[in-house]
Order: C-alpha cells, then sequence, then structure tokens
C-alpha cells in the first residue's frame, strides 16, 4: 500500500507539471475589464471661488484631459494617477457677465474607449435682473433704511453657522466674494436652517436694508422666508479670507468669513472659558476681540493659549472690531505664539488660588483616560506636563496645599519607565550651555524611590541626564502633612543635542528602577508621587560680578553661590520659595572665600542668612533659625565704607492663616543687625539695626566705620526679635578706605 500511494502522487504532481507547462506557453494573458468611476458626474458652482473635491475610484492608470476655450480658472491638484484617487479643483471667482463652462474627461490610459466625464459649469457673477452685495451696501447711508421696490435678486453664500449657534439670532452671514464689502447679514424672524457652503437666492422686492443699532451690523431683511431658494449649485467648504488687523478695522470685510494670525493676550489667558470673549493680538500688538455667545456649542472651550490662526465672521464689536468664530476648528491656536516660547529661566507653577483644580498658573485637565492628563500654563508659551499613568490608575488630582507644597496626586506606577511626567517647553531662545531643570517630588510608601530626566527635541530620541539617578526620596519618608515634600535640581552641563529657538524642548521624568519610598514592591495601592510646587528651567548659573573703582579693601559678590533657587522668582516656586543650596559649613573653600557663618545657605549669585526647614517638617512646627555670616578679617586701619545689598524673606506660597497653616505666614523681620568685631565703631558703637529691607528685591545699604583695625570685621545677623522668622539675602559686600 506505501508504494502504490507514493507512486499515485508521483503521478498527480507529473500531471500539474504539464498543466502549468502548457499555461506558460500562452503568449497572452487575459487582464481584467478596465474600469472607471467618478463620485460626481456634474458640479455646478456659483461665481464664488471655490474648490470641489470628486473621488476616482479605477482599476487602471488614467489621465484627465480637459476641454474648454479657457482652462486657466480651474487648477487641478493633479491629472494621472493609478487606481483611486481623489482629485481637488479650485474655480477662481467669475467676475465676468457670463457663466462659463469645462469638461473634464477621465480616460484609461491603455484602452482610451474608457471614458467617463465631470461637467463643471460656473455661474457668472453678474446676470439680469439681479445685484450684488457690494451693490447692496453702497445704497445705504449711515443710519438711512432703504427698501427695494423693484423686482431685483441677489445670491450669495451662507458663511456662518446656524448649528454651532456663534452669531446674532435669526441672523446668517452671506458672502457673494472674497473682495471686500462682499459680506452681510441675512435677519430673519425665525431660524433659517440652511448648511454652511449653501448658495441662496433672495427675492429683494420689499426687502429692507439698514444699520442695526445693537449688533451694528449693515443688515439685509427679505419680506418673508419664502423670499430665499437654495439654487441649483453645488454645496462648497468657505474658504476664510486672509486679511490684517489693519484690514479689519476698515470695516470693509463685515460679515465676511476671514482668517487673522494672531493670540490671546497674556492678560486675558486666566479666562476660564471662550464666552468671556478674550482680546486677541497679532504680531505687530493689534488688538481685536474673540466673540463667542453664551449660546454657542462651544462657549465653554477653555482659552488657548498657543499662537496661530483665527478664523470667523468679521463683526463689528463696541468701539471696535471682532471675529465670531463658525465652529471649534475655526480657533486653530495650538502653535507656538509670536512673541517666543519660553525664555529661561521659565517657571512651571502649580500654585493654585486656594482651592483644588484650580491653578493660578496652570489650568487642570483630568480626562477620562487615565494615561495622559494634563496641565497648561496659562501665560501663553505653550508649556505642557502631562501624566502618563498605569492604566489601572484613577489617581490624577491637583491639590491646594496649606504648606504651599501644591501638588499633584498620581499613581500608579507599575510600567517603569513607560509611566512618566513629560514637560513640553517651547524655546523662545537658543540653549547653549546646558541646563538646569528643578522640581518638587514627593511620595506615598509604595511609590518608586528613584529617578531619572531624559531631555529630547522630537519625542523619538532620547537623551538621559548624567550620573542617574537624578532624584531620590528618602527611604520610609511618605509625603503628607505638609512635610516630606522635597526639592531637586538636575544639570545637563553638555546636552547632546542642540536646544535651537522654536523647538519644543521635553523633559521626561520616570522610574529608574524598582526600588520604593517603602522598600516593598511597587503596587497600585498606596503608591503614589506627588509633583509639587514648580518645576523651573534655568541656565546652569554662572556669575561674573564687576568689582567696584576705588580703594577697595574688601569685596564679595557670591558668585560662586550657584545652589538653590532664585527667590525673586516669586509665588510662583509655591513651597519651593524656600529652596536654599547647601549650609556654609559645607561650602567649597573656593565658594567660601574665608567666611565663616551658621545657618547661612547658597542662592544662586547671592547667599541667605536664616534657614527654616520645610521639607521634613509639617508647616505648623516650622523652627526658625537665626543665622549669622561673618567677614574674614579687613587687615587695615582707619575709616572704612561699607555697603551691601539685602532683601527680606516673605513666604508667599499660601493665601491665609488658619489653625494649620505655615507658622511664617505673616513674612519674615525686615530689618537686620550689622557688628563691628576686633575694633571700631559705627556711630560710635559697634553694632547697628538696619531696617526697610524689601520682600521683592534688593535694596543698598551703606554705613562708616571709625577707627578700624587690622583685626576688624563685619557680622550681619537677624535684629533680635524671638517672635518672628529672620531669613533674609545679602550680596555685594563692598568695603573701600
Amino acid at each position: 500500500m506505501k508504494y502504490n500511494l507514493t507512486k499515485y502522487i508521483w503521478l498527480i504532481t507529473c500531471l500539474a507539471c504539464v498543466l502549468l507547462s502548457e499555461s506558460s506557453c500562452k503568449d497572452d494573458v487575459e487582464l481584467p475589464v478596465q474600469k472607471i468611476e467618478l463620485s460626481s458626474e456634474a458640479i455646478m458652482a456659483p461665481a464664488f471661488a471655490a474648490t470641489f473635491t470628486i473621488d476616482i475610484q479605477a482599476n487602471c492608470d488614467w489621465t484627465i484631459e480637459v476641454e474648454g476655450n479657457d482652462r486657466k480658472w480651474a487648477r487641478i491638484s493633479q491629472t494621472k494617477a493609478v487606481g483611486m484617487a481623489t482629485v481637488d479643483i479650485a474655480l477662481e471667482s467669475n467676475d465676468a457677465e457670463e457663466s462659463r463652462t469645462l469638461t473634464l474627461s477621465v480616460i484609461a490610459n491603455r484602452n482610451r474607449s474608457v471614458v467617463k466625464q465631470l461637467k463643471l459649469v460656473q455661474n457668472a457673477a453678474v446676470m439680469e435682473g439681479y445685484v450684488s452685495v457690494p451693490d447692496i451696501r453702497a445704497l445705504v447711508e449711515s443710519n438711512e433704511t432703504y427698501t427695494f421696490y423693484e423686482n431685483k435678486k441677489v445670491r450669495a453664500i451662507v458663511m456662518s453657522s446656524v448649528l454651532e449657534e456663534n452669531y446674532y439670532k435669526h441672523c446668517v452671514a452671506l458672502q457673494s466674494s472674497n473682495k471686500p464689502n462682499s459680506g452681510i447679514t441675512l435677519r430673519m424672524d425665525e431660524p433659517l436652517y440652511i448648511a454652511t457652503g449653501t448658495e441662496i437666492e433672495i427675492d429683494l422686492k420689499g426687502a429692507e436694508v439698514f444699520k442695526n443699532t445693537e449688533t451694528h451690523l449693515l443688515e439685509l431683511k427679505p419680506v418673508s422666508p419664502n423670499s430665499i431658494i437654495q439654487t441649483e449649485t453645488s454645496l462648497i467648504t468657505p474658504q476664510p479670507v486672509p486679511i490684517s488687523i489693519e484690514e479689519l478695522n476698515t470695516g470693509k470685510y463685515e460679515s465676511m468669513y476671514i482668517s487673522i494670525a494672531s493670540q490671546v493676550v497674556i492678560t486675558d489667558l486666566k479666562k476660564e472659558r471662550l464666552s468671556e470673549n478674550v482680546t486677541m493680538q497679532t504680531d505687530n500688538n493689534g488688538r481685536f476681540v474673540m466673540y463667542v455667545l453664551k449660546s454657542s456649542s462651544f462657549a465653554n472651550e477653555m482659552v488657548p493659549t498657543g499662537g496661530g490662526v483665527l478664523s470667523g465672521i468679521a463683526s463689528a464689536y463696541q468701539e471696535g472690531f471682532a471675529v465670531m468664530p463658525c465652529t471649534k476648528e475655526d480657533i486653530n491656536l495650538s502653535m507656538s505664539r509670536f512673541d517666543g516660547g519660553i525664555v529661561l529661566p521659565y517657571v512651571f507653577s502649580l500654585m493654585t488660588t486656594g482651592a483644588n483644580d484650580n491653578g493660578k498658573y496652570v489650568l487642570f485637565t483630568k480626562e477620562s483616560d487615565v494615561r495622559n492628563n494634563s496641565l497648561t500654563a496659562t501665560d501663553g508659551t505653550g508649556t505642557t506636563l502631562t501624566a502618563n499613568l498605569n492604566a489601572s490608575s484613577k489617581a490624577f488630582n491637583y491639590w491646594n496645599d496649606n504648606s504651599g507644597h501644591h501638588n499633584l496626586p498620581m499613581g500608579t506606577w507599575l510600567d517603569g519607565d513607560a509611566n512618566h511626567l513629560l514637560f513640553s517647553f517651547p524655546l523662545g531662545q537658543d540653549i547653549i550651555d546646558g541646563f538646569q531643570f528643578s522640581i518638587g517630588m514627593g511620595a506615598q510608601a509604595n511609590a518608586p524611590a528613584n529617578w531619572q530626566l531624559k531631555y529630547s527635541v522630537d519625542k523619538k530620541n532620547w537623551y538621559t541626564a548624567p550620573y542617574a539617578p537624578h532624584i531620590t526620596i528618602p527611604q520610609g519618608k511618605n509625603s503628607g502633612g505638609g512635610k516630606h515634600f522635597f526639592y531637586y535640581s538636575i544639570k545637563v552641563d553638555r546636552t547632546e543635542i542642540p536646544l535651537l529657538h522654536k523647538q519644543t524642548l521635553y523633559i521626561r521624568i520616570s522610574p529608574y528602577d524598582k526600588n520604593t519610598v517603602s522598600g516593598n514592591p511597587i503596587s497600585n495601592n498606596n503608591g503614589r508621587i506627588q509633583a509639587h510646587s514648580c518645576a523651573v528651567l534655568e541656565a546652569i548659573p554662572t556669575f561674573s560680578t564687576p568689582r567696584p573703582s576705588g580703594n577697595v579693601v574688601y569685596f564679595e559678590p557670591f558668585d560662586k553661590c550657584v545652589e538653590g533657587l532664585d527667590y525673586r522668582y516669586g509665588d510662583k516656586l509655591a513651597a519651593m520659595l524656600n529652596y536654599c543650596g547647601s549650609d556654609i559649613t559645607k561650602w567649597e573653600e573656593a565658594v567660601k572665600n574665608k567666611l565663616s557663618g551658621t545657618y547661612v545657605r547658597q542662592r544662586p549669585g547671592y547667599a541667605q542668612i536664616g534657614y527654616v526647614e520645610t521639607q521634613l517638617i509639617a508647616q505648623n512646627a516650622y523652627t526658625n533659625n537665626v543665622g549669622t555670616l561673618s567677614t574674614p578679617v579687613l587687615n587695615t586701619t582707619g575709616k572704612l565704607q561699607v555697603s551691601f545689598k539685602a532683601m527680606a524673606y516673605k513666604n508667599t506660597s499660601v493665601y491665609s492663616a488658619g489653625a494649620n497653616t505655615a507658622k511664617d505666614f505673616d513674612g519674615d523681620a525686615r530689618s537686620i543687625k550689622v557688628e563691628v568685631v576686633g575694633g571700631g565703631t559705627i556711630d560710635g558703637v559697634t553694632s547697628k539695626i538696619i531696617t526697610g529691607l524689601d520682600y521683592t528685591s534688593f535694596k543698598t545699604f551703606t554705613f562708616t566705620i571709625e577707627n578700624a583695625v587690622p583685626e576688624t570685621l563685619l557680622r550681619f545677623t537677624s535684629a533680635p526679635d524671638p517672635g518672628t522668622f529672620s531669613r533674609w539675602f545679602i550680596d555685594d559686600i563692598c568695603v573701600t578706605k
């Protein structure tokens, strides 16, 4: 049986080979029958400039041939292809008194008998018995009403959208061409439900044209709805007429569908909804209003922070002009602002206005898709923070904290590096010598303890900052109750790619490994991370203060101090306003430069005298530590002039005092004490109280030392007042003889 089966298989194989051989000997292979189908065989176009689209379905290669005396008024996006294609036909406006016609033939290349034709007819702009919109506008002077008694008609395209409800009640905007004075508002007693892009014809006999005293627009009101018919012309997709702010202000584009390159002015970015009618600005600082009615379908959309193009119907508005978007898509403001993106230093602040989910400088967005939730800066730079979390997580909130550590509790982080915080910084400058990134972080027990920073300009190629992990949250230090919110800075001294103006710098913070704050495995339960206070992007700090002229005995500009955050960034820092660098006892000798003291900390380019621990201690238990800074001996004698700069500290990270509010809420002391040690006096005594320090900027103070000796030195401390906090800042100590 085995032999017979093998023989049978061999015979079948031979027979198949013979059949294939015979088939291959044929000279011709029969091809499928060529077919061409068009989505439309006729287009009846208005005189208006417009673009139409046809779909071609074919199983062959084909060519479009155009027949007609003048073919320049129609531009075809492509005339050759194989198989299916979508072809755009762009028509110029027909300003002549006669209609015009073209025939488009789609012909199969191999068998030219396979042809499908499209008849293209465009109506004339001027026809007997018809008037144009510019003609109508010319009939009415300022406050007069004009009534049509003769048999006249007008044709125009509907530009506003009745469905979106962002035009005046019972009105539609009509436009007859893209030229100035070609728009007018049609008013009815009832809504007119006609689709955008439809050409209508209006019987003008008995119609009135007048300037509406409420809308300040020129309006056309026919006798009845029966005076309006829809023409047989094909529906068009309106395209806005690009104009300048100067052209808008002429009023010649009233009721027309226009577009202006613009952005929301920074002062209006704090408005919450489009229906608050934000002010727009152009690149030459021209101003107009984006007018969104409260009845509009997109009235409650958030105010866009970026730049781009705003389209809509040009309208009068109060003493100026406005643009009324027809749809949400008309508000195309998602690109970089023309005033340049961010300039370093830049603070992305989590400061709230005293309530959860209510950022002072950012908009909080919580989506149902927990993998991607975001905050957007409301300063117009387009900067965003997006949290990509594990899909099992429902933890994404924005919390006000009366310790000033306003924060985002986020969980979970089960997917390792795939879960991350992503900052997007549109750059308004080149970053030449690297950057420094600072951020506040806290964690609950089973959250990752170690984190890394990566950066990119395309979100495809990522570069890791050196010396990872860059953030380590201490073991067992669970955030909460106003404490265990930690501060971190990460330096990228040299970037591996250029960071250039108009690029976007992406910074991604993600788990470095599986170690957790508790030492237990990472879990969905009790495994949240809290980004708090702010994130700061800076150039790597370097300072070079010129030495003053004259007989300088001693000069200390604190240029070697580069740690911590600059207090002068203000309340955007939230609790990280208190982010100092290392204590003077740990400074390198080059930084210390023979200074000495207690509770003296680095700030970038200056020093802080006095310290309050805010990372490990709850806000209602803060303790003031009085600082003292001493210069080295001055090694000179006689009369000396002393000057220095000073500024006081005030906690601006919380809004109201209460039982659990930060103890330093009222601001630190604004007076300090200067002592002459080792010999010499100030106004006949060895110490002087200096008052009037400012909370927001440095002020220069001067005094005179009499009878200095070589052992004389200066000691700076706080005025003796045990009931207050006493942090303050010092810079540019200068002693001249």
